[in-house]
């Protein structure tokens, strides 16, 4: 879907994620006590590292915000019986920016627990994040430095981590 929508043969990904570390988790945001104010969060503003994010959201529970472009938090309400696709940072690299990352956050502020369970689809760990052809031009020059996959996962859990 992607490879078509970029106008590449339908494909073109598949020797760059053939053999991706995929994972799947399973996340649980307690509910809130006591007093909840504006400054209570589940997981804070991040894109994800992968290549894209398919999430499973508690139906009737609201935490899932996401920053528009007009860098505004908007709610993306769980809908029973759907998927929420969040594309992420490995895909804007070879992308070029074109397609940019999903920045979001959780805040359950219902009074329950609630679940969520997110699907990670990466690329090879050797692959290469370089723009596709088409993706940089004068107009649009490159944006990030070329790396592996597997370096820009590295370079995130050390940032994340590091400390």
């Amino acid at each position: 879907m992607f490879a078509l929508a970029l106008d590449l043969d339908e494909n073109y990904f598949h020797e760059k994620t053939n053999k991706a570390a995929s994972f799947m988790r399973t996340l649980h945001y307690p509910p809130q006590e006591g007093v909840v104010t504006e400054r209570i969060l589940g997981i804070g503003a991040h894109s994800d590292w992968e290549c894209f994010t398919i999430l499973w959201q508690e139906p009737g529970i609201q935490a899932l915000q996401v920053l528009n472009s007009q860098k505004e938090w908007i709610n993306a309400p769980p809908i029973p019986g759907t998927f929420v696709v969040n594309l992420g940072d490995q895909f804007a690299r070879w992308t070029n920016g074109i397609f940019k990352s999903t920045v979001h956050r959780a805040i359950n502020r219902s009074g329950v627990r609630r679940y969520s369970i997110p699907f990670f689809v990466g690329a090879n760990w050797d692959a290469k994040l370089e723009p596709i052809p088409g993706c940089v031009s004068p107009e649009r020059p490159l944006q990030y430095d070329v790396i592996t996959a597997g370096e820009y996962v590295r370079s995130k859990l050390a940032e994340t981590y590091g400390h």
